[in-house]
């Protein structure tokens, strides 16, 4: 078993996407970026210097205290405090975890939607491509963030009184469904280019079921994109989900994003306590950044005609 392992990771260390990964700078300082901020966000209860969402222990003698480096700074609150008393430096760890947990289970749902339908329409054509193919073309005639909207307001009007304590699922659910164009166009398009290969018309000599070659067959051939545009998606649902949360129809404020965070600091923010909205703001950023930069190493690694 550990000889297996061994020879497992010495095969993927001399791969192809590992040698390019190893050589490209901006690769490694975004992976490091993003580890960085995976871990601080996963590990905030234990790295964040305060809890808070710990009621008890908020006073709101420290509200809107500056950064530490400032008049009025305490050592205790690195980057200040918002109204609430609460510390900035910890509510970003923890704001981090909610963007990045949205972020990912909604590309999840969009992609698991997305590449379903895209081996569907590709794989059966006829009515059903172009039925799947024409409710794609209207939905991107619609903004995303519309859309995430419309799902939203379905919500609240379907869950009244309850949007709060379902406002994590809301939020997966609308961002999910606002992005699975992409992965449903992309997969049926290279869906389109496998069906009519040797191996699939072999498969169905065979007699084998049509949804086990779009599983077995097809859908591992079709993957590749759907990565790309997976990690890319990551960063554009963290923004979509710091946008609807900054029109405050995202995660309540007593559990914030960064978005939520953002939305908060923006109401102080001309009133000198910068700090409130600036390094939510920044944190946002960084994440956002890493991601981008990841997706677009990706996308060249394993496109060699688009490596420069």
């Amino acid at each position: 078993m550990a000889n297996r392992l061994a020879t497992a990771l010495h095969q993927s260390w001399d791969s192809d996407l590992a040698y390019s990964f190893r050589h490209s700078p901006y690769a490694i300082v975004a992976a490091v970026v993003f580890l960085l901020c995976v871990g601080s966000a996963v590990f905030a209860p234990w790295v964040a210097p305060h809890n808070p969402f710990n009621l008890g222990l908020l006073d709101l003698s420290n509200s809107l205290k500056p950064p530490a480096w400032l008049p009025g700074g305490e050592a205790v609150f690195p980057l200040g405090t918002d109204d609430q008393g609460r510390d900035i430096l910890s509510t970003i760890l923890f704001g981090a975890r909610i963007s990045l947990l949205v972020g990912i289970c909604a590309v999840l749902f969009s992609m698991a939607l997305g590449v379903s339908l895209g081996l569907l329409a590709g794989y059966v054509g006829g009515k059903t491509d172009a039925f799947i193919m024409r409710v794609a073309d209207v939905q991107l005639s619609f903004p995303a963030i519309l859309i995430a909207l419309l799902v939203d307001g379905v919500a609240r009007a379907l869950l009244p009184g309850e949007h709060d304590s379902m406002a994590f699922y809301v939020l997966v659910l609308s961002i999910g469904v606002s992005g699975w164009v992409q992965y449903a166009r992309t997969v049926r398009g290279s869906t389109l280019v496998e069906k009519s290969k040797e191996y699939v018309q072999a498969a169905r000599l065979f007699g084998i079921h049509p949804l086990a070659i779009m599983r077995r067959h097809v859908l591992p051939n079709v993957l590749g994109p759907v990565l790309v545009i997976a990690t890319i998606h990551i960063a554009t649902a963290i923004i979509t989900e710091a946008t609807l949360s900054f029109l405050g129809v995202g995660v309540p404020p007593t559990e914030p994003s960064l978005g939520t965070l953002i939305r908060i600091g923006n109401d102080f923010l001309f009133s000198g306590e910068w700090w409130v909205t600036l390094f939510p703001g920044v944190a946002l950023v960084i994440m956002v950044l890493a991601i981008n930069l990841l997706g677009d190493w990706l996308r060249d690694a394993l496109n060699p005609r688009l490596r420069t």
